[in-house]
């Protein structure tokens, strides 16, 4: 039996699993606070606002991740990618897009993402 749930998940999987569950791995805030708001996140973030141009310019996506988001068949879509990027983001450069959401109008988004110290 152990070696259907070894080969079901690897043994790093299952470590990583064991850690997260115990704390011992953290996940970085950022991420959680993006995962816990994703649903707010993907159905009211206007990406096509201006959001992926101040981005672009503060430097804090790429000019093909730009053109990436921007590719989204649907409103979702283009929504959905942006918070993927972010999520390989920077501590940093995700309280520029913070920044960004606020200098758009999106408050409500940012205030969800904002970092309690």
């Amino acid at each position: 039996m152990q070696k259907a749930v070894l080969g079901s998940f690897g043994p790093r999987g299952i470590l990583n699993a064991v850690l997260v569950c115990l704390g011992v791995y953290n996940i970085p805030r950022h991420i959680q606070l993006i995962r816990t708001n994703y649903r707010l996140l993907s159905e009211k973030m206007d990406v096509n606002s201006g959001l992926l141009t101040e981005l672009y310019s503060k430097e804090v996506i790429t000019n093909r991740e730009k053109e990436t988001i921007k590719a989204g068949k649907t409103f979702y879509d283009s929504n959905e990618e942006l918070l993927e990027v972010m999520k390989r983001k920077t501590e940093v450069q995700f309280q520029q897009f913070v920044a960004a959401l606020r200098a758009y109008d999106m408050t409500e988004l940012a205030d969800a993402l904002e970092i309690q110290s």
